[in-house]
């Protein structure tokens, strides 16, 4: 109950978290209205594919990547790039987001909890091939660093190339678990494909890459700035 009430109440916290960046923005009425339409649509289409059914197949191809992970970073790339986005990226401090991905140690823990509690495989937390936890641990020192002004953009640039790497992995963990193996077959724990166990990938995975994205797009625009 503890782990189920964890996800829904984290999954709102990073609702409100891409909020806090968007207030940044030259227009946030505009962006929190887009982002809030956008979210209840995504929202709406998750809760609908769950429910028919739709994902509950985990033979291949696998549904729950195609049908949520590979839209959601369409999505993230497409929206990031609008104008309107522009100002968001320019006048949000380059420590916000990095201490952001923090959140990434809870998400670990319920992960850890759901595990414990019979739901999950173990090869998806740290005992197995998510390191995750070291991102979201190493965040807050990358977060203070920049605050302080004693990190380069390289540096910063690595970190999160780095970090994205390890959250590839940990995706690759869930795949291979539940695609690659007999593990629903076997013990008939599909809850990944259920909510609240589903808003790890719906929602929170998204604001993961979203995060990362932002940093990238930031860089970039700080490299554009100093080249001209």
């Amino acid at each position: 109950m503890i782990v189920e009430s964890g996800f829904y109440a984290l999954s709102a916290v990073a609702f409100l978290m891409v909020i806090a960046l968007l207030k940044n923005g030259d227009h946030p009425k505009a962006l929190l209205s887009n982002y809030v339409i956008v979210g209840t649509v995504w929202l709406a289409y998750t809760i609908i594919i769950s429910r028919i059914g739709v994902m509950n197949n985990f033979t291949l191809p696998p549904r729950v990547p195609l049908l949520l992970v590979i839209p959601s970073i369409v999505g993230i790339i497409f929206l990031t790039e609008r104008p309107l986005f522009k100002s968001v990226i320019k006048r949000t401090p380059l420590h916000v987001p990095v201490f952001l991905i923090s959140f990434r140690i809870i998400v670990e823990m319920l992960i850890y909890g759901a595990y414990r509690n019979g739901i999950f495989p173990q090869r998806v937390t740290f005992e197995g091939l998510n390191f995750d936890v070291l991102v979201g641990l190493s965040s807050l020192i990358i977060g203070f660093l920049l605050v302080r002004k004693k990190l380069s953009m390289q540096a910063l640039w690595i970190w999160n190339l780095v970090s994205m790497f390890v959250l590839t992995l940990t995706m690759y963990s869930f795949v291979s678990a539940y695609y690659f193996s007999d593990y629903v077959a076997t013990t008939g724990h599909n809850e990944l494909v259920s909510f609240p166990y589903l808003l790890l990938v719906s929602v929170l995975l998204p604001i993961a890459i979203f995060l990362h994205v932002f940093i990238i797009r930031q860089v970039l625009e700080i490299r554009k700035t100093d080249v001209a």
